[in-house]
């Protein structure tokens, strides 16, 4: 074996090692109320610099360790802090960071104390390909006024469509869709889902209409039906899309 591939075979297993460790930490942790450096580091068999130094990852990785000092004092987590994986779908997350976005864009400083660590954390567990799609999202969501009491009238809290809805905009495909405008007249569209634009509590897509061949904005509560297509589309200019939904959108 070539000397280069021996000290990868052997990074690998350094890694794989420390996470092993980092697993068997946490739970130590876990299930103890106190637990003193030394005897930690004596039951995994490691040197207390190493458990030290794995103790900081953990703290670095967001798990809340707390150390007392003095006679008697010693390493636990927070109180109710819960140890375990979250693992969440595509589309879970999809919608988890779809309202991180939301929740930036609203910039409510109740809302943003920690939303970037949060953030931080699940788009590093994403590829690198998607954590650029991440980053672009932001720029998609649009704030606008709080709906006005004629559109809430007629509002609904869309349901079926709205996973479909998320999918196809955070992928940037275009969606066909069934679509009831405000007569009650339905047609059959497909689109490119550009932006979304929000006045609390009313959503609306700014898209590009196949059929119109134009910009065009719907309402996402009165989208009773769609499905993601094969089809891609490259983010346009906003300023359209923004001067069609300023024109009339807080009346639909």
């Amino acid at each position: 074996m070539p000397f280069d591939g021996i000290f990868n075979g052997m990074g690998k297993r350094a890694d794989t090692s420390r996470l092993d460790r980092l697993e068997q930490l946490q739970g130590l942790l876990k299930s103890r109320e106190h637990a003193t450096a030394a005897g930690l580091a004596a039951e995994m068999g490691v040197s207390l610099r190493t458990l030290n130094r794995d103790l900081d990852v953990l703290r670095e990785r967001g798990v809340p360790i707390e150390s007392d000092r003095g006679r008697g004092g010693g390493l636990r987590l927070q109180q109710a802090w819960t140890l375990g994986r979250v693992h969440l779908s595509a589309e879970e997350a999809i919608d988890l960071l779809l309202s991180i976005a939301i929740a930036e864009r609203m910039n409510s400083p109740l809302l943003l104390q920690q939303l970037a660590p949060i953030k931080r954390k699940i788009v590093g567990a994403f590829s690198e390909g998607y954590q650029g799609k991440i980053r672009a999202l932001r720029k998609r969501i649009l704030v606008g006024e709080p709906a006005s009491a004629a559109v809430l009238a007629s509002f609904s809290q869309p349901t079926r469509a709205l996973p479909s809805i998320a999918q196809a905009f955070f992928n940037m495909r275009c969606i066909a869709i069934t679509y009831a405008d405000q007569n009650g007249v339905v047609t059959e569209r497909e689109i490119e889902p550009h932006f979304l634009y929000l006045n609390v509590p009313v959503w609306y897509l700014l898209v590009w209409d196949k059929l119109r061949g134009a910009v065009r904005y719907f309402r996402v509560d009165r989208i009773r039906a769609a499905t993601p297509t094969n089809s891609a589309f490259r983010l346009a200019d906003p300023k359209p899309f923004l001067a069609q939904a300023e024109q009339g959108i807080t009346a639909l």
